[in-house]
């Protein structure tokens, strides 16, 4: 699915329009659907009708794979992505190994989410090093001159 968010959103409006429970019931069903499952969880969870508590660990990285893939389509391309991804610290290379080893089956999206991560997380360094040299005067050393 090109676009997580929406296909997100259906399920969302598939969840209100259904009658007496009848959606929340199908949604539920969902959690075992390898495809639907992420998609799934994330409304459940958002409609509070899902507790952290009431999943299972294989669950969590799902919520959390997804999200992950959602920012990215949301932040408006690989620079907006990357400075969501640098905003959020260097916690962030934790997560984004477990989510890579999750049972997410958007493989494809996990591995531009990992080198998304790569070059957000290199890429402070990076700046820091060249306002630095760019901060010196060219020519100058430093160090005061001795009469």
């Amino acid at each position: 699915m090109a676009f997580r968010t929406r296909a997100q959103a259906m399920l969302d409006v598939l969840l209100a329009a259904l009658p007496d429970g009848e959606g929340e019931q199908l949604l539920r069903a969902l959690r075992g659907d390898a495809v639907l499952a992420p998609l799934a969880l994330n409304v459940l969870a958002h409609r509070e009708l899902l507790s952290p508590e009431d999943m299972t660990d294989a669950e969590h990285l799902l919520v959390l794979a997804e999200s992950l893939l959602q920012l990215v389509e949301l932040a408006g391309g690989p620079g907006g992505a990357e400075e969501a991804l640098r905003a959020q610290g260097p916690e962030v290379r934790d997560v984004i190994a477990a989510v890579l080893d999750s049972a997410h089956l958007d493989r494809a999206g996990l591995e531009e989410l990992g080198q998304l991560a790569d070059r957000a997380l290199r890429a402070p360094a990076a700046r820091i090093s060249r306002a630095r040299k760019r901060g010196r005067p060219a020519g100058k050393s430093g160090r005061k001159r001795r009469r």
